[in-house]
């Protein structure tokens, strides 16, 4: 392998990004440019329930004499190939192309590429564990072979490895021990998605939360690497709960330089959600951070925390008129997932906030659904005031609420809700 081909590697690796495809990014981008994932990823971190799969069939490894592998699956189709032989190309776009058949093949490619994995050439190695990682849960039956490559010699072929792992998700758990395992790797990016892959098994993963609490603790550890702790540690929810004391004292770290790692800490509080109630205070603290993300990932958190969040209601409603659009809608979702208990509050803002407060209250109250019944009649009052700009937004609120539809008929509105008291 040479140069060219080891520089490949570096190069083009598959994102950590929540939308599908095959998105490369460049390794040498420090992690911590992910910040701005923290409040999506806060949607997703209670999610991951799925089963275990069994293992997969064994294969043998070729040998390192085999000049490529076709003498070894003659029965392949010309196209699937031609991509594997493409694998092993110094070419970054022949290489970028192959991988990207690989995974348009989908599950008809895994057992090849599973094979792939013991190849005697690392880039081959490194491809076809980046290809299973982007083919996802359909790579399940790679995972036996995904785990002993933890152990390869070249870092990135363990590094892709442990991502390959991360996004085939639950059905990677039996390779939970190696994970934990990995988070000692002497190598900080292997360490890092080692973190985040055991978040994306989730619940299965509980037994790495020690492990995870102790890399996210150790402030002589690589920032970045703890942030990953972080992120893995809310993906896994309620389980780690033991893990809040551990979260909060980062979020209360005001060091400069820790602003991504607090952002990240606030947001895995929020994917623990309930069991994290005793970090309500650190996060109504972290309202006003000055760092736009921990902001933001804080009003979330606090609404997936829940009803108990309802004593920073008082701190939340001031941002719904919040400079920063991002932070109104933060602020706007926390106050939703608090429910109930922010009506009277987003009515009041609806009712007498700047325009642009006004507006962002209106929409929660659609958020919160039924349960915000009470506000309907400042809803109506508003479809029938002289603000044309929040007719609309009055009336998808209403409609969410209420289950009926009279579009921006005021009257209609009005003597249907009279109709019910």
């Amino acid at each position: 392998m040479g140069e060219n081909a080891a520089a490949n590697r570096s190069r083009h690796l598959p994102t950590k990004s929540p939308p599908t495809g095959t998105l490369r990014r460049d390794y040498g981008v420090p992690m911590y440019l992910r910040k701005y994932l923290i409040p999506i990823l806060a949607f997703v971190l209670l999610l991951s329930n799925a089963a275990a799969c069994a293992p997969g069939p064994e294969t043998s490894p070729l040998q390192p004499d085999e000049p490529n592998l076709q003498t070894t699956t003659p029965e392949l189709r010309p196209e699937l190939r031609e991509a594997l032989e493409d694998l092993a190309d110094d070419n970054q776009d022949v290489q970028e192309t192959a991988i990207q058949t690989l995974v348009e093949m989908g599950s008809q490619a895994v057992p090849a590429l599973t094979q792939a994995l013991e190849n005697a050439d690392a880039e081959v190695r490194w491809a076809a564990a980046t290809a299973l990682g982007e083919i996802g849960p359909q790579a399940a039956q790679a995972v036996p072979t995904l785990t002993r490559a933890l152990e390869d010699p070249d870092q990135w072929v363990r590094l892709a490895s442990a991502e390959a792992l991360g996004q085939i998700g639950p059905q990677a758990a039996q390779a939970v021990p190696a994970l934990v395992h990995a988070l000692e790797d002497e190598d900080a990016g292997v360490r890092g998605y080692a973190a985040l892959a055991l978040g994306e098994i989730g619940l299965q993963a509980q037994e790495a939360v020690p492990a995870l609490v102790q890399i996210l603790a150790n402030e002589r550890e690589n920032q970045e690497v703890r942030e990953f702790a972080a992120m893995g540690l809310g993906r896994i929810g309620p389980a780690a709960a033991e893990a809040v004391p551990t979260l909060v004292q980062v979020l209360e770290d005001q060091n400069a330089e820790s602003a991504s790692l607090r952002s990240a800490a606030a947001g895995a509080l929020g994917g623990i959600g309930p069991p994290a109630a005793e970090a309500i205070p650190a996060l109504t603290q972290a309202l006003g951070d000055e760092d736009e993300f921990v902001r933001r990932a804080s009003a979330t958190s606090l609404g997936l925390i829940g009803p108990e969040a309802a004593v920073a209601i008082p701190a939340l409603t001031p941002l719904l008129g919040d400079e920063d659009w991002q932070m109104r809608e933060a602020t706007a979702l926390g106050l939703s997932l608090i429910g109930p208990q922010a009506v009277p509050a987003l009515v009041q803002v609806a009712e007498d906030g700047e325009w642009t407060a006004r507006e962002t209250a209106i929409r929660a109250l659609g958020w919160i659904g039924p349960q915000a019944r009470p506000a309907v009649p400042a809803l109506i009052q508003i479809l029938e005031s002289t603000d044309d700009d929040l007719h609309g937004f009055a009336v998808e609120a209403l409609q969410s609420i209420t289950g009926q539809s009279y579009s921006q008929d005021a009257a209609a509105w009005r003597s249907w809700w009279e109709a019910q008291q």
